[in-house]
């Protein structure tokens, strides 16, 4: 399937539903079933400390004390990590084409990934070494913006100085992709429902065979 040597082109990669999958219903419930309390979704205010700690304006410890107190949770640093180990499960189609262009000749490998610490650290607790192959890393906590706002593309494109057109980025929420295609990036929205449109994209845009 990999075709012969082209100019080099760039592939970005959301993590969380494109890499790992994950159910934030799943959180919430783990939350209810260790703290008692009924189920409940993030509040507004929840999701600003989130917000806060995927770009880290705080972090970690302090998220942890957040969540613990407003969710009624006696957790350990150890224990967050672990909760998110287990909710983590391999995107077999989306981490297969992470392999797959890492393998393909003229094709660089990058990561666009709104996320925290804990959740890299969960991520490698499940699987050691899931990162190696990346040739570099866009994580919002550290770069201190989230998608869909435009900087965090600008950085990633200013760093590998490279144009827009030159890269194609995977995404699973389409505010992203909207976002990432106003820029002039080569965007897609990674469902189930668009998987083999995706490859064939991929494809055509890599010139594999």
């Amino acid at each position: 399937m990999f075709g012969t040597v082209h100019p080099m082109k760039y592939f970005l990669f959301d993590i969380g539903k494109v890499l790992v999958d994950f159910d934030f219903q799943e959180f919430y419930r783990i939350h209810s079933e260790h703290s008692g309390k009924p189920i409940a979704p993030f509040s507004e205010r929840d999701l600003e400390m989130r917000d806060a700690v995927e770009t880290g304006r705080i972090g970690d410890a302090e998220w942890l004390a957040y969540l613990n107190e407003a969710k009624g949770l006696s957790w350990s640093m150890g224990d967050l990590v672990d909760v998110w180990s287990r909710l983590f499960s391999l995107n077999e189609i989306g981490y297969g084409l992470f392999r797959q262009a890492q393998q393909t000749a003229g094709v660089s490998v990058h990561l666009l990934s709104n996320i925290a610490k804990h959740h890299v650290d969960s991520i490698e607790n499940n699987w050691n070494g899931f990162f190696d192959g990346a040739d570099s890393l866009f994580l919002s906590y550290e770069i201190g913006v989230r998608k869909p706002h435009p900087d965090i593309y600008r950085h990633a494109l200013n760093k590998l100085g490279v144009s827009s057109e030159e890269c194609f980025f995977l995404d699973d929420l389409l505010e992203n992709i909207e976002a990432a295609r106003s820029l002039g990036i080569n965007a897609y929205q990674f469902i189930p429902e668009n998987h083999d449109a995706i490859r064939q994209a991929a494809a055509d845009f890599f010139e594999w065979l």
